[in-house]
């Protein structure tokens, strides 16, 4: 019988302990109602690109596709924050020198049960997608090429403003006021938000099955009951969109299906579905209408996924088909795991465009 390799071997234990982790690390009671967690997440990120390499042949990047330190708790019974910071794709095509940045910053009161006002820089509540945390999520990564929000406005899908969250017996709502794309005058001469108007945001959906209580929802529950919504979204913020036809309003509107049914014994399905539509003016490459599909059954820690994109832009040959089977390993759950998928897209001109194709491992550990 052959030896088993000391790499391999190292790799073995290192998962065996970190399956055996509990899942909060950092949690630090100070008070009856005060409770301080400090949690890191980290996504080491392995990729393979077709003729990535200079020579035209496969290319290979290692790097950090995330880099986070989350600080969140309660100071009373009603109130509550939650920070985190971001150096995100650390070291990808050798680059070491991108931004750290505040990711999130909210102060969070609930003045009625199951109710409360947000203030800070705050996830924009457009559909299930647009508000999964990193953490959470069942795929790789995001469904970003369908998140279209302007030029100009917040970071990385958040926005400075004040938020309200709540529940109404089967329905969820957030409505938010944003700061958006602030006014100002183009070099060109165009004027953009000359009122200098504030963003406005909405989300309601109606659970039929269960209720997703969290700040930042899931992509998968782990659940032993059945959950199942559907919900609607829509962003509005006058006059911010300056293209050569003009300034135009941007508009988004979005739908959703969310569905995460047991079967079983230790096996779950998992459905989900969005639907954007983006108007940010008819000659803007960013306006059109996208929507994406996933698929995933869990049996044990075992987890076979599929997911498609496509994207109609309103501009001629801007459009995108995308492919994605992946194959998850939920070794601890959100707590440590191992995502990988296969992406097979096309970009532009979907009928002659080049068939790009990028398989990616990436480990999570939430600790």
């Amino acid at each position: 019988m052959r030896p088993v390799p000391p790499a391999l071997s190292r790799f073995l234990v290192l998962t065996t302990l970190l399956t055996a982790l509990p899942a909060a690390a950092g949690k630090i009671q100070l008070g009856e109602d005060a409770v301080l967690n400090v949690d890191v997440l980290l996504h080491p990120q392995m990729q393979l690109i077709k003729d990535g390499a200079p020579t035209g042949g496969v290319g290979t990047d290692f790097f950090l596709r995330r880099v986070r330190l989350l600080v969140f708790g309660s100071i009373t019974k009603r109130l509550s924050f939650f920070i985190d910071t971001d150096q995100p794709n650390f070291g990808k095509n050798g680059d070491y020198n991108v931004a750290f940045y505040i990711q999130d910053a909210t102060i969070a009161y609930e003045f009625a049960d199951k109710t409360w006002v947000e203030a800070g820089f705050i996830l924009a509540p457009l559909s299930h997608h647009a508000l999964q945390g990193a953490i959470a999520l069942q795929t790789v990564d995001y469904h970003s090429d369908l998140i279209r929000y302007p030029p100009g406005v917040g970071k990385v899908w958040r926005d400075m403003g004040v938020q309200v969250r709540g529940f109404a017996g089967p329905w969820t709502y957030r409505a938010a006021i944003l700061n958006g794309v602030e006014g100002a005058k183009l070099e060109n001469g165009q004027v953009v938000n000359a009122d200098d108007l504030p963003r406005v945001v909405g989300h309601a959906r109606y659970n039929v099955w269960g209720h997703e209580y969290d700040q930042f929802l899931r992509g998968i529950y782990f659940t032993d009951q059945p959950m199942l919504s559907f919900g609607v979204g829509a962003d509005y913020q006058y006059n911010v969109i300056a293209t050569a036809s003009g300034v135009h309003d941007a508009v988004a509107m979005a739908a959703d299906v969310f569905l995460d049914i047991p079967v079983g014994d230790d096996q779950e399905f998992v459905f989900q579905s969005n639907v954007f539509s983006w108007q940010q003016g008819y000659d803007n490459v960013r306006s059109g209408t996208g929507f994406f599909v996933e698929l995933g059954y869990r049996i044990g820690i075992i987890e076979p996924v599929f997911t498609g994109e496509y994207f109609n832009g309103r501009v001629a040959a801007q459009d995108l088909l995308s492919f994605r089977p992946g194959f998850n390993l939920w070794f601890q759950k959100h707590t440590f795991n191992l995502k990988t998928e296969v992406a097979v897209s096309r970009v532009g001109d979907i009928a002659h465009a080049t068939t790009g194709i990028t398989g990616t491992a990436q480990l999570q550990l939430f600790y």
